[in-house]
């Protein structure tokens, strides 16, 4: 029983090892501030105010056709109440997205997060998916109901920024 708990433990780190090697040899990735900027850029929004929120980093983003500013709350952690903080930030007249690892998820609630962070970080570690920048990255979208004529599908946008 020793003799295999030793060889498990030497498996596990001579796979901790590679994961570390292979992870050095990955070009660096921009800042997500950077990535959710260009990711909106190409939907046709522009920058145009940030501050700090319980969750993160909020970014306005502007659209010509619209007077009411598009707005994106980054999470990079998972907090227990984001479901309620976002629920109080979010307005009458806007429509709530939320996004996890560059796909759509119902809520940013660790209930709707746990299995699909769980099976990319298995993925990755097994090498049957690649790691991408967006991996633990949170986002949600508080589209305005006046400018949803040709809302973007931001799981699309986000996954190759």
């Amino acid at each position: 029983m020793t003799r295999l708990f030793h060889l498990l433990a030497a498996a596990l780190v001579v796979c901790s090892l590679g994961l570390a090697i292979r992870q050095a040899r990955l070009p660096p990735q921009p800042a997500p501030e950077t990535q959710i900027a260009l990711a909106f850029a190409k939907a046709g929004y522009s920058l145009s105010a940030q501050r700090k929120t319980p969750l993160g980093p909020e970014f306005s983003f502007a659209r010509p056709d619209c007077t009411t500013p598009t707005r994106a709350v980054l999470t990079q952690t998972i907090h227990r109440d984001a479901t309620r903080i976002l629920a109080d930030m979010s307005g009458a007249d806007e429509e709530l997205t939320t996004v996890y690892g560059g796909a759509a998820v119902p809520s940013l609630h660790l209930r709707d997060l746990a299995w699909p962070w769980l099976q990319r970080k298995l993925g990755v570690a097994l090498g049957l998916s690649r790691s991408s920048a967006w991996d633990s990255i949170g986002l949600a979208v508080f589209s305005p109901h006046r400018c949803r004529s040709d809302k973007p599908d931001w799981s699309a946008l986000l996954t190759n920024p």
